[in-house]
């Protein structure tokens, strides 16, 4: 969000949602933006069925239907298969109903789509997508939610790993654009 800030986008125009409001505060503090950094963050559960912990017009409820542009970046694998079809079918209610509306990402990718384990929480299972994965999971949001997806994908390789860092050769970043049809 800071990024697109950094690049022109108003900053009142944008919104950032996470679990707890000490990661944003963390933000301000790194980035000392406090008093320029207009956009609204909003502390909610992506997965939470509703926003009850959050005040009246308050949480993500408050933006279903308003938003035109998503960015998920390093979010979507942090999930298994049914935790991401969950966000994406969330990430659908947010966006408007038109076509053109969008989601654009980054996340880690597999050669062979499938179920690992979260390497910092052994208990967890993450699922990674390949290209086929990742387009088959958007039709079946499409099919769910009465909506239609056009995704574009890609698997790139991970450069710059040193040989000290214990990545599998055949991790990848999936980089995806999906657009409303």
């Amino acid at each position: 969000m800071r990024a697109l800030a950094a690049a022109g986008a108003p900053s009142e125009n944008l919104y950032a949602t996470d679990l707890r409001r000490d990661f944003w505060e963390l933000g301000y503090e790194l980035f000392k933006d406090r008093e320029t950094l207009k956009s609204r963050f909003i502390e909610a559960d992506v997965l939470a069925d509703d926003d009850a912990a959050a005040g009246e017009g308050e949480g993500l409820k408050a933006l279903d239907g308003k938003i035109d542009i998503i960015y998920a970046g390093s979010f979507l694998h942090l999930f298994d298969y049914a935790g991401q079809s969950k966000v994406c079918e969330r990430i659908v209610r947010l966006l408007k109903p038109v076509k053109g509306s969008v989601v654009a990402g980054r996340q880690v990718g597999y050669v062979v789509a499938g179920e690992r384990v979260h390497r910092t929480n052994h208990r967890e299972k993450m699922f990674r997508h390949n290209e086929e994965s990742f387009k088959k999971m958007w039709e079946e949001v499409g099919e769910k939610t009465g909506s239609k997806w056009k995704v574009e994908v890609e698997l790139k390789e991970v450069q710059g790993r040193g040989p000290s860092e214990h990545w599998d050769p055949d991790v990848r970043r999936v980089i995806f654009t999906v657009f409303r049809e």
